[in-house]
C-alpha cells in the first residue's frame, strides 16, 4: 500500500464518510483507465470531491449538495516540456497542453477566464516552517464549474523537487508532470542534490459551494515551482462565491496525517457566464432491466464551458450493488465524452442522483441514457428522453 493509500484510509478513518459515497468512490475508481492504457497515456491529475444530498432544489426539483467525502485518482498527460520560469501555467495551457484529455475552450469561453491578483487573495499559514509558498493565479467559473489555477513555488531556490502528491517517487517517471526524460523522481532529484516535496492543492469550502468532485492537474514549471488546476463540478448557482483554497505539503519524514503542512487562501470569483437548462422525461417504458430503477427526468445545461447532465432515478429495490452508471450515447452511437462523474448519490424517500460534466456538445429534441453496471460493465438498456 502506498502512503497515499494510507492517506486515504487516514481520512477515512477520520471522518464520518457514508458507505454510499465511499462505494462511489470505488465504483468511479474501477471506471477509469489503466495507468498508461487507453487515452490517458501518462501525466499526473488526482481527483478529490466531497458530496451528501439533503434537502431540495427550486430548479427543476433537484436537490442540493451537502458535505461528505470521497477521494477519486487518475492519470492525464499534460504535457512534455518545462515551462518558461517567468511565465505560469494558465488555465488554457492545462486544457489545451500536448496530449491532455481536457476540453478546448471556445472564444467565448476563454473570455471568462479571470487573474487573481496578489492583492484580491487572503493567505493564511496555520504552522510556521512551510518551505512553499501557494498563489493563486487565475480562476473562473459557470453554473456548474469551477476551475482555479495556483502555484506552488519554494522559497528557497535549488534546494527541492516539487512532485505531486500521490507521486511515487521510485516509479513515477518525470516525465508525468511534464519534464523531459524517463527518470523517476527520486533519481532526478538524486541527479540534482535536491530534495522531494510532495505537493498538492484542493478547495476546502467543498459544502458551501456544492461540490461534488474535483480534478486536479499538475505541470512543472521548474525544479522548485509547479502549477496545479483544480477543475471542480459545484451545485450552488449564486453569482459570486468566496472560494477556499488550500496548498498541501508533504515529504518522507511525515508519518501521520498531523505532520501535514497546510496553507488556506480565499478569494472572490464572480460567475459572468450564462446558462440554460432543458429537462428531459422518458418517452417510454423507463424501467432499467435487472434492477428495481426507474429514471424520473434529466436536467441538461449549456454554459459556455461545458454540457452538465444531472439524471434524477428512483429505485424500489434499494441495492447499491445494483446502482445503474449512466452516459449519453450520440446518435451514432457514441458516447460523448465525459469529464467528471459523481457516482451514485442517495437523496430522500427512494431517489437516486447521477451527475456529469461533460465536453461541450449540443443535443437534440432528445437524448439516449445508457445504463449500465460500473463494475461488471453490463449495459442494462438504453432508453429515449424528450426535451420538454
Amino acid at each position: 500500500m502506498s502512503r497515499f493509500d494510507d492517506m486515504v484510509n487516514g481520512l477515512r478513518d477520520e471522518m464520518d464518510i457514508p458507505e454510499n459515497v465511499w462505494r462511489g468512490y470505488a465504483q468511479t475508481l474501477a471506471e477509469l483507465p489503466e495507468k498508461n492504457g487507453g487515452r490517458n497515456t501518462g501525466g499526473r491529475k488526482t481527483e478529490y470531491g466531497n458530496r451528501k444530498r439533503k434537502g431540495k432544489r427550486t430548479s427543476g426539483g433537484m436537490a442540493v449538495l451537502k458535505a461528505a467525502a470521497f477521494v477519486l485518482i487518475s492519470v492525464t498527460v499534460i504535457g512534455s516540456g518545462v515551462y518558461a520560469a517567468e511565465k505560469y501555467f494558465g488555465i488554457l495551457d492545462f486544457l489545451r497542453g500536448n496530449g491532455n484529455a481536457g476540453v478546448d475552450l471556445s472564444v467565448e469561453a476563454e473570455d471568462l477566464i479571470v487573474p487573481v491578483t496578489e492583492q484580491e487573495q487572503e493567505k493564511e499559514t496555520p504552522v510556521d516552517g512551510m518551505p512553499v509558498e501557494y498563489t493563486v493565479k487565475e480562476a473562473m467559473c459557470d453554473s456548474d464549474s469551477i476551475y482555479v489555477v495556483l502555484e506552488a513555488r519554494a522559497k528557497e531556490t535549488g534546494r527541492y523537487f516539487l512532485v505531486p502528491e500521490d507521486a511515487s517517487e521510485e516509479e513515477d517517471p518525470v516525465r508525468d508532470w511534464g519534464i523531459d526524460g524517463d527518470m523517476s523522481a527520486a533519481e532526478y532529484a538524486a541527479s540534482k542534490g535536491l530534495e522531494i516535496k510532495h505537493v498538492n492543492a484542493g478547495i476546502v469550502n467543498t459544502d458551501e459551494l456544492g461540490i461534488a468532485a474535483s480534478a486536479i492537474y499538475f505541470q512543472s514549471v521548474s525544479d522548485d515551482v509547479m502549477d496545479i488546476m483544480i477543475e471542480s463540478g459545484k451545485t450552488e448557482k449564486g453569482k459570486t462565491f468566496d472560494v477556499v483554497c488550500t496548498g498541501i505539503l508533504w515529504d518522507k519524514t511525515m508519518v501521520n496525517m498531523e505532520d501535514i503542512l497546510r496553507t488556506e487562501i480565499r478569494f472572490t470569483l464572480t460567475d459572468i457566464s450564462d446558462a440554460a437548462a432543458t429537462a428531459y422525461m422518458p418517452s417510454g417504458t423507463a424501467q432499467i432491466p435487472g434492477t428495481g430503477a426507474v429514471i424520473e427526468k434529466a436536467e441538461v445545461t449549456q454554459t459556455k464551458l461545458g454540457t452538465y447532465l444531472e439524471i434524477l432515478y428512483r429505485d424500489a429495490d434499494g441495492d447499491i450493488n445494483m446502482a445503474p452508471s449512466f452516459r449519453l450515447a450520440g446518435s451514432n452511437g457514441e458516447e460523448h465524452r465525459i469529464r467528471m462523474g459523481s457516482g451514485t448519490e442517495i437523496l430522500e424517500n427512494g431517489e437516486y442522483f447521477w451527475r456529469l460534466s461533460m465536453e461541450k456538445v449540443e443535443l437534440g429534441d432528445s437524448i439516449t441514457l445508457e445504463a449500465y453496471n460500473a463494475e461488471t460493465k453490463e449495459v442494462y438498456g438504453t432508453f429515449e428522453l424528450v426535451r420538454q
